[in-house]
């Protein structure tokens, strides 16, 4: 049945009469489709999971509906009933589905290897088919048309080439930059930023010179660049953007009072430092003290009800860039300064087809034509029927797909940095003709610009799975629960997302801060620069990162700066992987989860439930524990998700080996359990069991019952356990590869990514000291 549906609507003679028009319309949409999911899906989507796979589907697709469309649309001889006009409409649709091909990768960066010899093939033909029989009112905006489309991707190709290469010569600039000691002074203030010469923009700008024996490039800030202007002033720092008057009406401190507009400057300018990460290019400032300065008494500010609103202002821009630098064409587009050139061509285009839908109102709706015999020596007669129609919402499709994409750019982070850079330098500039005109107009599209793009693309909001729920048989959804037990990773395609609360910032960036003040002095180390980093000082950051237990378990005596010993002993300090510490962390918070519920007289089925949703108890135990009974679970169960995506420091095969292990193991003790109210006699009896306590799942209940009978208070039990998760989440953060960020910059973005960014930016860099740049083999197809 399928075959013959698919055979009449391949047919094109006088039977089925609407095939050619239905195949134009159909190429279009999949052209469309692959246009807007290939621009705007790895910002919404993870092309891990979605993107990538519709993707080739796409591709495959177009490929094959273009052919074979093209190939309808060859009538070989006129008859009278009005093939004239569906020779005009072959060749207004053949141009317009062809450039529709050509530029439908406008999401990725334009690349040589991607004007593939189909589209070129195609190109040619299309202005072939012009080349005859076309009436002159038609000519003239087809060729419009077409000629647009040529210099357009002429243009993309320079541009590109010249992006390609900018690109790692710009970040080995800026990473020489870095390497001196002129980037940051050692009295720098965070709260005014002077003293942070960190680059914003116009480094391409400067004259440079190779410096022996490092062979390190540096820019020279003395010579002149332009006429009537130094290098100096070409150079925009984070430093220049801050220093302006308190009465700027643009950066003021009453225009500007949260730092809203100066702040996407700064994430540009950590953007760029923290690209040498993925270039594995040296973080020669990791141990200045300026630097984490800079993260701890500038970015980590409580904002009013612990929101910590600029951090994750700051990082969610950053991510913002670093997205648009491996999936988007933003970085080739913005290489030369703001697009110009590129929104012209976009508007000779989207003026040229309006053209053209004017003139192609004078064409008889309908004809019939004779096209070539096929293999069969038979004349097929071609008829169009709603020709003029087809090709007005032919048209209508491309100019919205003109405009997506000037909007794609215009309405973007980087044209906020244009601006404000702009803005800076005309005011370092000072000129007197047009100067206040010029400035007036910069500070008005600055506003608009604002407005129209408030925030980065992060909703705030994070994956929880929770393994014990996952497991049941008996839960509220079984059948969710065994698919969840079988495969892990569809918890992908089906979250469940929480709000980050109040009480998950406080305890994570509470623990940063703690972190970043007991930093060890670098001074003494064995290098000329008293601030770059030495190995030994590498490994005390490391381990620093690694005392989440001792940071939550230990008490020190302010007394005599000794340490009371812990009530508990770390169950999982011989264990290798981190995998293995975080589903015996997970099954231990969980256990304590259901034994709390219960003494609260609350069902124990809640220790699935949206905690941050539900509204706080006012009396009793679970009132005192409730925001770090919040903290810790949102905290574990965000973790076990990490686990079933290895976004972990593990390889992600050994990760998801384990965690497959260790859901076998909680299915087999919970068989034939119906309730959640049963989890914890079940996995209580493996921490009896002495040749099961020894697994994974027998371990994390052994746990709980010690971490129950060591703290009696449920505040001070939770309390710790918030904390724990919060330095765990932290070391996890660091100590992950940056090639496995860089596959989660896609979709809405991971908190642990925005946490990485942070901590990168205080100067630690994690333990990973090879393979930074290398794809996990997890993540292989996924990339």
């Amino acid at each position: 049945m399928s075959g013959s549906i698919v055979m009449v609507l391949s047919l094109h003679d006088g039977s089925t009469r609407a095939a050619v028009e239905f195949w134009v319309s159909a190429t279009t949409l999949l052209l469309l489709a692959r246009f807007t999911v290939g621009s705007i899906g790895p910002r919404f989507f993870s092309s891990r999971r979605l993107v990538a796979p519709v993707l080739r589907l796409l591709h495959m697709l177009n490929f094959y509906s273009l052919s074979y469309t093209l190939g309808l649309m060859k009538p070989a001889a006129a008859s009278p009933t009005g093939a004239a006009a569906v020779s005009d409409l072959f060749q207004v649709w053949a141009v317009l589905i062809v450039i529709m091909q050509a530029s439908a990768r406008i999401g990725r960066p334009y690349r040589a290897k991607e004007m593939t010899l189909l589209d070129l093939l195609s190109s040619l033909w299309s202005a072939d088919q012009l080349r005859t029989q076309t009436r002159p009112r038609l000519a003239v905006p087809l060729w419009l048309i077409w000629s647009v489309h040529a210099l357009r991707v002429a243009w993309y190709h320079v541009s590109s080439s010249r992006a390609g290469e900018a690109t790692p010569r710009n970040s080995k600039l800026v990473s020489d930059y870095m390497l001196t000691s002129h980037h940051t002074d050692g009295d720098a203030s965070p709260a005014t930023m002077q003293g942070y010469r960190y680059i914003v923009a116009g480094e391409e700008e400067q004259a440079e010179e190779v410096r022996a024996p490092g062979f390190t490039r540096e820019m020279d800030l003395t010579t002149t660049g332009r006429p009537g202007s130094s290098n100096q002033r070409l150079l925009i720092t984070v430093d220049k953007v801050w220093n302006q008057e308190s009465s700027d009406r643009l950066l003021g401190a009453a225009a500007d009072g949260d730092g809203r507009f100066k702040d996407v400057c700064l994430s540009f300018a950590l953007y760029k430092l923290q690209r040498r990460r993925f270039f594995d290019f040296p973080i020669a400032e990791a141990a200045h003290p300026a630097t984490r300065r800079l993260v701890s008494e500038a970015l980590l500010e409580e904002g009013a009800n612990g929101s910590y609103d600029r951090a994750l202002r700051v990082t969610e821009v950053e991510l913002s860039f670093l997205h648009d630098f491996f999936y988007s064409a933003h970085p080739v587009v913005f290489a030369g300064g703001f697009p110009c050139v590129r929104l012209l061509l976009s508007a000779l285009m989207a003026a040229s087809v309006l053209y053209l839908f004017h003139a192609v109102g004078d064409i008889p709706s309908s004809g019939t034509a004779v096209a070539a015999a096929g293999r069969e020596g038979k004349q097929k007669h071609v008829t169009i029927t709603h020709g003029v129609l087809i090709s007005h919402c032919v048209i209508a499709v491309v100019l919205c797909r003109e405009l997506v994409e000037a909007a794609i750019y215009v309405f973007s982070q980087w044209t906020k940095v244009r601006i404000i850079c702009h803005y800076v330098k005309l005011k370092l500039q000072r000129r007197r003709r047009h100067g206040r005109v010029a400035m007036a107009v910069t500070e008005k599209l600055a506003r608009i610009m604002f407005r129209i793009i408030s925030r980065g693309r992060w909703d705030q909001r994070i994956i929880q799975y929770n393994l014990l729920t996952a497991a049941l048989p008996g839960s509220r959804h079984p059948a969710l629960a065994r698919l969840y037990a079988r495969w892990p990773g569809i918890r992908a395609f089906i979250p469940r997302k929480v709000k980050l609360q109040s009480e998950v910032k406080r305890a994570l960036f509470q623990s940063m801060k703690n972190l970043i003040d007991n930093i060890p002095s670098p001074v003494g180390v064995d290098h000329s620069d008293p601030w770059e980093p030495s190995s030994a000082w590498a490994q005390q950051m490391d381990s620093l990162l690694m005392s989440y237990f001792r940071n939550a378990f230990v008490d020190d005596n302010d007394a005599d700066g000794s340490s009371s010993p812990p009530l508990i002993e770390d169950a999982t300090a011989d264990l290798q992987g981190e995998t293995h510490k975080i589903l015996v962390w997970h099954i231990a918070t969980g256990l304590c989860h259901i034994k709390l519920l219960e003494e609260a007289g609350q069902p124990a089925a809640g220790v699935d439930d949206d905690l941050p949703a539900m509204t706080p108890p006012l009396t009793g135990d679970l009132s005192a524990a409730w925001p770090h009974l919040v903290a810790a679970v949102t905290l574990s169960n965000y973790c076990a998700y990490l686990a079933t995506q290895a976004l972990v420091p593990d390889n992600g095969l050994v990760a998801r080996n384990v965690l497959g292990a260790v859901l076998g193991e909680v299915r087999g003790a919970l068989v034939g359990c119906t309730a959640a109210g049963e989890i914890r006699g079940r996995l209580g009896s493996l921490a009896r069991d002495g040749s099961a306590g020894t697994t994974i799942a027998g371990m994390g209940a052994r746990l709980s019952e010690e971490l129950v009978s060591a703290y009696d208070d449920a505040g001070e039990l939770w309390g710790r356990l918030a904390r724990f998760w919060a330095g765990l989440l932290l070391h996890l953060s660091a100590s992950t590869r940056s090639a496995k960020h860089k596959i989660y910059l896609q979709g809405r973005g991971e908190l642990t990514t925005h946490l990485w960014l942070l901590l990168s930016h205080a100067g630690f860099l994690g333990k990973t000291s090879h393979g930074e740049q290398l794809l996990d083999p997890a993540d292989l197809n996924n990339a």
